[in-house]
C-alpha cells in the first residue's frame, strides 16, 4: 500500500511536470501568433493609411488638372460670343480680348480663332508667326477634330501633340456658329482654340505625383479612339492595386493611375529573439486585454457621442426647416391669389414664378424633413381616398411647370384607359416621388423627351397595382453608379464644377416612401441613351366611392383633328382613344381647306417654334378662313401667338390628356393686357447677367413693368463679351453663382476694362453675410443687393447714382 501511494504520488508529480513544458509551449505558440497577428494588422492599416494619403493626393491633383482644362474650355464660349459680336475682327482687337481672358491663367500658351479653317488670328503672333495662315483642314493630325467638331457643334479636344511653333499643347477646338440652338446651329464662321502648355501640365499635375514616390501611369480614350492611348508612363509595367481616378474632358476621359515605387507597404518582419518572448508572454497578453479593453470603452463612447450629435443635428435641420417653411407658406398662399382668373395674364405668370419659386425651395426643405424623419423613425403615411384622375392631373402639371422651363424637352403623359378609379392610400407621398423622378429627368436631358407612364395592373377584386415609368431620353447613368444612386447626398456628378444641381436626397427618400407603402422601385440605364425608373405599388379600392363612370367625357367617338408638322406620338394617340379619336392633317394641305363644322369635332393647332414669317402667314391664312370653328380650336404651346390671339383661340400647354382638352374646349376666358404707365424719365436699359431661367425670366418682367428695358445673359463670360463690343448699358445686375465664369470674375475682369471703369455693377446674391458683402465691394461692386429684392428701390438707387456720376449735374 505504502508503495503504491508513492507511485501514484510520484506519478502525479510527473505528470504536473509533464503539463508545464505544454503550458509553456502554448502561451509560447500563443504569443507569437499575437505578435504575428498584430504584425498583419499592423500591415494592413499602415498599407491603408498609405492608400488614403495617396488617394488624397491624386484626387487633388486630379481636380486641378480638371480645373485646368475647364477654366481654359470657358473661354472658347468667350471667343465665340466676341466674333459674333466684333464684325469686324482684327489682330488687334483679338489679341486684347484673349489677353484679357488668359492674363490670370498660365497654362493657356494661345489662344486662337481660325475663320473657314485657316488659323489667322491667335495671342503672341510674334512667338507663333509658324503657324498663323495654316490651313487646319489639310493637316492631316487636326482634319478630323475639326469635322467631329462642325458634326457634333461640340468641343474637341486632342493631343498632347507637338506644335509646329515648338513645345506640346493640349488642344481644345470649338466650332463657331453665327447662331446656335439646341435644335440647330446654323452658318459655320470658324473654329475657337485654345491651346493648354502641357509642359505647365506635367509641372502641376504629374511631377508632383512622381516626387512623392509614385509611378503614374496616363491614358486617354475618347469617342474617336475606343481604345486607350497612351499619354504619359510605360503602358505595358504590370501596376499592383492601382489607384485610378478619372478625369472627364469635353469629348473625352484621362485615366491617371498611381502605384508607391516600393509597393503599398514594407514587409514587417517577427523579432528574432523568441526567448524573450518568452519572458514577456504575460505581459503582451495583459497589455493587449487591457488596450483592447480601452479601444471598445472609447469606440463606445464615440459610437454613443456620435449617435447623440447625430440625433442634435436631425433636430436642428427640423426645427430650421420648420422655421423656413413658416414664411414659405405666406409666399406660396400670395402666389396662389396673384394666380387668379381676375388678374391680367401677366400677372398670373408673375404668381405662378413665385409660387414655382417658392415650391422649388420647400422642396428641399421637405426633403430634409423627411430624411429627419426616416432617420429618427418617425416617418408616417397620410392615407386617404384619392382619384387617380387627380394623381393624373397632377402628374400633367407636374410636367408642364418642368417643360415651361425647358422647352427643348417633349413632356409626354400616357394614361390608362380607365381614370376614374378610387383608391385608398398617400397620394401626396406617391406624387412627391413623381415630382423627384420628373425633376431628375428633366435635368439630365437636354433634348429628346421625357414620357411618364401610368398603368394600373389587377391584383385581385380589392386590390390593384399602380405601376409609374418615368422615362427620359438623357445623359444616362454609369453603370458603376446604379448601385449608389439610391443613396443619401449621392450624385453621379460630384466635381467641383457641377453641371446639375441637387442635393442627392430626392432618389433616397423617394426610395423610402415607396418601400414604406409596400412597393419595390427600380432603374435601368445606359449612358447617351436614356434612364427609365419604374415603381410598383399595391394599392387597395375605394369601395364605398368606388366611380367608374365619367360625367365629364364626351362620346366615345368625339373626333379631334389635329393640325401640324408631325402626327403625335403613337402611344399618346392610343392613349387618348378612349375619348378622341385622332385625325391628323398636315399643315400644308389645309391652308386652303375649309374644315366642317361638327358636334363632336374638335381642332388642335400644334405648330412648333420657331414661328417664322411663313408660318405665321399660313396661320393667318388658315384662321381667316375657319372663322366658323373658333370656339373649337385650341393652340398647344407657352405663348399665343397674335394671330391666334386676335382670333379668341385658346392656349393649351403640353402636355396633352384627355382630362386637359376637354376643360380647354369647355374654359373660355378672356385676359386682360396690361400696360406700363410713361413715367416721363428717360428709360433705362440694363444688363441681367442670370444663369437661373426662372429667376431671370421673374427679375425681367418685374422691371420691364416699371418702364426698364433689359437684356439677359447667362453667365459672366456672355455679359464681359457684351460690355466689351461697345454695348451701352446704363447698369448690369450680375449674380455671383454661375457656370463658365462666375460674377465676382466678371467683375475683376470689368474693372480692368478702362472704358467701363464707370460703370455701375450690382451684385446680386442669396448670401447674406458681411464678409460677402465686402468682398464683393472690394472687388469692385456698385452694391451689393440681396434676393428676393425691391425692384422700385433698385430704379431708384440706380437713377440716383447717374444723377450724380452727370457732369451736367
Amino acid at each position: 500500500m505504502p508503495f503504491s501511494k508513492n507511485f501514484a504520488s510520484s506519478g502525479n508529480k510527473q505528470s504536473s511536470l509533464g503539463l508545464l513544458p505544454w503550458l509553456i509551449g502554448v502561451a509560447l505558440c500563443a504569443c507569437v501568433l499575437s505578435l504575428v497577428l498584430f504584425n498583419s494588422i499592423q500591415q494592413q492599416s499602415e498599407a491603408q493609411r498609405v492608400k488614403a494619403e495617396v488617394r488624397y493626393s491624386l484626387d487633388h491633383h486630379a481636380n486641378k488638372l480638371d480645373k485646368i482644362v475647364g477654366k481654359a474650355s470657358a473661354n472658347l464660349h468667350s471667343i465665340e460670343v466676341f466674333v459674333r459680336q466684333t464684325p469686324e475682327l482684327n489682330q488687334s482687337s483679338f489679341e486684347r480680348f484673349s489677353t484679357l481672358l488668359s492674363v490670370e491663367n498660365p497654362a493657356i500658351r494661345s489662344l486662337q480663332y481660325a475663320p473657314n479653317g485657316i488659323l489667322t488670328f491667335l495671342t503672341n503672333p510674334a512667338l507663333n508667326q509658324s503657324a498663323i495662315g495654316m490651313n487646319l483642314y489639310k493637316a492631316p493630325m487636326t482634319a478630323p477634330y475639326l469635322e467631329e467638331a462642325a458634326l457634333t457643334g461640340k468641343t474637341i479636344m486632342e493631343g498632347p501633340r507637338e506644335l509646329v511653333q515648338g513645345g506640346n499643347a493640349l488642344i481644345l477646338r470649338y466650332p463657331v456658329y453665327r447662331e446656335r440652338s439646341p435644335d440647330n446651329n446654323r452658318d459655320l464662321m470658324g473654329f475657337a482654340a485654345v491651346l493648354i502648355d502641357f509642359e505647365y501640365v506635367k509641372q502641376t499635375v504629374i511631377e508632383p505625383l512622381e516626387q512623392q514616390g509614385l509611378i503614374v501611369r496616363i491614358q486617354q480614350k475618347s469617342p474617336m479612339h475606343a481604345d486607350w492611348l497612351p499619354i504619359h508612363g510605360n503602358p505595358d509595367l504590370q501596376l499592383i492595386d492601382p489607384i485610378s481616378s478619372t478625369v472627364f474632358f469635353p469629348y473625352g476621359e484621362w485615366a491617371i493611375e498611381v502605384v508607391p515605387q516600393q509597393g503599398w507597404s514594407p514587409a514587417v518582419g517577427i523579432h528574432p529573439f523568441l526567448v524573450l518572448l518568452a519572458a514577456i508572454t504575460m505581459a503582451i497578453v495583459v497589455w493587449m486585454s487591457l488596450h483592447e479593453y480601452q479601444s471598445r470603452k472609447a469606440m463606445h463612447a464615440a459610437y454613443e457621442s456620435a449617435k447623440s450629435a447625430n440625433e442634435l443635428k436631425d433636430k436642428l435641420i427640423a426645427n430650421v426647416s420648420h422655421e423656413i417653411r413658416t414664411p414659405l407658406t405666406s409666399i406660396n398662399s400670395i402666389a396662389m391669389m396673384l394666380d387668379a382668373p381676375a388678374y391680367s395674364s401677366e400677372v398670373q405668370d408673375l404668381g405662378k414664378a413665385i409660387k414655382q419659386s417658392s415650391e422649388a425651395v420647400n422642396v428641399i426643405v421637405n426633403d430634409l424633413l423627411d430624411l429627419s424623419k426616416i432617420r429618427q423613425g418617425y416617418f408616417r403615411l397620410n392615407n386617404g381616398n384619392f382619384q387617380l384622375a387627380t394623381l393624373i392631373d397632377n402628374t400633367a402639371n407636374m410636367l408642364q411647370q418642368q417643360w415651361l422651363q425647358k422647352p427643348g424637352v417633349e413632356p409626354i403623359l400616357l394614361e390608362p384607359p380607365s381614370n376614374r378609379i378610387n383608391y385608398l392610400g398617400d397620394r401626396g407621398r406617391i406624387e412627391q416621388v413623381i415630382q423627384n423622378l420628373i425633376s431628375n429627368a428633366f435635368k439630365f436631358t437636354m433634348f429628346g423627351s421625357v414620357t411618364v407612364r401610368i398603368r394600373v395592373v389587377t391584383e385581385s377584386r380589392e386590390r390593384d397595382q399602380l405601376v409609374v415609368e418615368v422615362s427620359d431620353t438623357g445623359v444616362g447613368i454609369p453603370q458603376n453608379d446604379i448601385e449608389r444612386i439610391f443613396d443619401a447626398f449621392y450624385q453621379v456628378d460630384s466635381s467641383l464644377q457641377k453641371r446639375y444641381n441637387g442635393a442627392g436626397l430626392g432618389l433616397a427618400i423617394s426610395r423610402q416612401i415607396i418601400e414604406v407603402m409596400g412597393g419595390t422601385i427600380q432603374v435601368r440605364s445606359q449612358p447617351n441613351f436614356g434612364t427609365q425608373f419604374e415603381f410598383r405599388l399595391p394599392l387597395e379600392h375605394n369601395e364605398l366611392q368606388q366611380d367608374r363612370t365619367n360625367s365629364e367625357t364626351s362620346p366615345s367617338n368625339r373626333i379631334l383633328l389635329h393640325v401640324g408638322e408631325m402626327a403625335l406620338n403613337h402611344q399618346l394617340a392610343t392613349s387618348l382613344e378612349p375619348d378622341w379619336q385622332v385625325r391628323f392633317i398636315h399643315r400644308d394641305f389645309s391652308s386652303e381647306k375649309v374644315l366642317p363644322k361638327h358636334d363632336n369635332a374638335r381642332v388642335v393647332l400644334d405648330i412648333p417654334e420657331p414661328l417664322s414669317a411663313e408660318k405665321m402667314s399660313w396661320l393667318s391664312q388658315f384662321l381667316d378662313k375657319q372663322q366658323h370653328l373658333t370656339q373649337h380650336i385650341v393652340w398647344i404651346g407657352k405663348d399665343l401667338p397674335a394671330v391666334a390671339e386676335k382670333h379668341h383661340i385658346r392656349l393649351l400647354m403640353k402636355p396633352l390628356t384627355r382630362q386637359r382638352l376637354i376643360r380647354a374646349y369647355k374654359n373660355d376666358r378672356e385676359e386682360q393686357l396690361s400696360s406700363v404707365e410713361p413715367t416721363g424719365l428717360a428709360p433705362l436699359h440694363l444688363l441681367l447677367a442670370e444663369d437661373n431661367s426662372l429667376n431671370a425670366k421673374v427679375f425681367k418682367k418685374l422691371l420691364e413693368n416699371r418702364g426698364v428695358s433689359v437684356t439677359c445673359v447667362c453667365n459672366g463670360a456672355d455679359a464681359l463679351a457684351l460690355l466689351t463690343s461697345n454695348a451701352k448699358f446704363d447698369a448690369v445686375l450680375m449674380d455671383l453663382q454661375m457656370p463658365v465664369m462666375d460674377g465676382l470674375e466678371a467683375t475683376r475682369l470689368i474693372r480692368r476694362h478702362q472704358e467701363l471703369q464707370g460703370l455701375l455693377v450690382y451684385a446680386v446674391s442669396g448670401h447674406v453675410s458681411n464678409s460677402m458683402r465686402n468682398e464683393c465691394l472690394n472687388i469692385g461692386f456698385t452694391n451689393f443687393i440681396t434676393k428676393p429684392f425691391d425692384p422700385d428701390m433698385l430704379i431708384d438707387d440706380i437713377r440716383a447714382r447717374l444723377k450724380e456720376s452727370d457732369p451736367s449735374n
